[in-house]
């Protein structure tokens, strides 16, 4: 994933924020100041990282929880306080590599809005981009569940805090008002962090395009699961006609969708001419700025259910870790140990079981380790399984597709065997047979 530079919008071009609304700024110590024992406080995707760095420098609270959706390095810093606890519905590397712990909060992103308003925060922080002048502040590169922090509800003593990002694009769609903070945090910024962690797709990787062409008519619309296998298999499509792109995050794959001219959003029933998205990641900055073609909305109209059921041809593209003979998808843990998160995939299954023209795919290469290990097992054992085999539509690997949707049980473990390795083909018939599948 690459590192990006600034993005400046025309829009701000000779306007200084601060000094236009010199009582609402604040720095991130003194934001963290307003922190008090007891307290639950909630932050946003992206995180707001100098705000956390200086929350993660106090050692004189008590009783502290944080939130934040899919924590990096000021995450990590808040992680590895001991007098603070970092809760999350997504895990990271760098939580990882940095020894810090948190407290996985099994959520899906749609209910990420609503889980902050059962869950209230008296101090809430969200990253957004540069103010404009007519008091407009764009969400900067993702919404998600930012907006219930920003407008819902508030106590009497609740704190809002935006920490302005100068790097990020302003893009079209949802928005706040500098009136909905109680301040705004000032920063030098001069770069921006990927949101999520970098993956490698596997080298061959045609067998998967060429089940895509057969699964994707033209005219459908698309969500791709960020980095590896589904977003770059899906951004070779580029001989398709008119597809639609509805999904959580714009990611390079859905980009070089749109570039190619075979993503034009013209056939679109849900907004229909725009690319819909809650989440923007860094390399798609500069063509995201500014353009009209693409809208921003928060996690719960992106990953609505009927929402995405009433998308033409819904076509859901997400990976997955491991399967087993049941139809059961895990793609969140590795052995026994969460290493993400379900995200907005979960949201996307079941708003393609809602209408009978969607189709869910797992795209999923037959092995790990070398080819040592096989990702369809007989069953998942210590992992948690994120999708059942209710969900579960159409699963790809390298040795061909299996379609699972109204498949007996039998029928299930012969088609999912038939694509696995065909070293490992001979082990998955016999545990069939002991469990009594087959």
């Amino acid at each position: 994933m690459r590192y990006v530079l600034a993005v400046v919008s025309e829009k701000n071009a000779g306007f200084d924020w601060t000094q236009e609304w010199p009582h609402l700024v604040i720095s991130p110590q003194a934001a963290a100041e307003q922190v008090r024992d007891g307290d639950l406080v909630g932050t946003s995707l992206p995180e707001p990282t100098a705000f956390l760095y200086a929350l993660a420098e106090r050692n004189d609270l008590n009783d502290v929880a944080v939130f934040v959706p899919a924590p990096r390095k000021g995450g990590a810093a808040i992680g590895t306080n001991p007098r603070l606890e970092l809760r999350a519905p997504f895990l990271t590397q760098i939580l990882r590599e940095a020894g810090a712990h948190a407290e996985l909060i099994p959520v899906r992103l749609e209910d990420w809005g609503r889980f902050a308003v059962r869950n209230p925060p008296r101090v809430a922080c969200v990253q957004v981009g540069t103010p404009l002048p007519d008091g407009t502040v764009p969400p900067g590169s993702a919404i998600a569940g930012n907006d219930a922090l920003v407008r819902r509800a508030r106590r009497t003593s609740d704190l809002v805090f935006g920490l302005v990002n100068p790097v990020v694009p302003y893009i079209h769609g949802d928005s706040f008002r500098v009136e909905d903070f109680d301040a705004l945090i000032h920063v030098p910024l001069r770069g921006s962090m990927p949101i999520f962690d970098e993956r490698t797709p596997p080298s061959n990787l045609d067998p998967f395009i060429g089940a895509l062409d057969e699964l994707i008519p033209n005219g459908a619309t698309v969500q791709s699961g960020v980095g590896g296998l589904t977003e770059v298999a899906l951004a070779r499509l580029t001989h398709k006609t008119d597809l639609g792109i509805h999904t959580e995050v714009m990611c390079q794959g859905l980009m070089d969708l749109m570039k190619s001219g075979a993503a034009t959003n013209r056939l679109k029933t849900v907004f229909p001419d725009k690319t819909v998205f809650t989440i923007a990641l860094p390399e798609t900055f500069d063509f995201l700025n500014d353009n009209p073609d693409c809208h921003i909305v928060p996690a719960h109209v992106a990953l609505n259910h009927q929402q995405i059921s009433a998308n033409r041809d819904m076509r859901c593209v997400n990976g997955a870790l491991e399967i087993d003979l049941w139809g059961q998808v895990n793609s969140e843990m590795i052995n026994g140990v969460q290493h993400s998160g379900v995200g907005g995939a979960l949201d996307f299954l079941r708003g393609c079981q809602m209408s009978e023209s969607a189709m869910s795919i797992h795209l999923m290469p037959a092995t790990a380790r070398g080819g040592t290990a096989s990702r369809i097992v007989p069953q998942i054992g210590t992992n948690a399984v994120t999708a059942t085999r209710y969900d579960v539509d159409v699963v790809v690997t390298e040795f061909g597709i299996a379609r699972l949707q109204d498949a007996s049980v039998r029928q299930k473990a012969e088609r999912l065997i038939a694509i696995a390795h065909p070293d490992h083909q001979e082990e998955l018939k016999d545990a069939a047979q002991r469990m009594g599948i087959c």
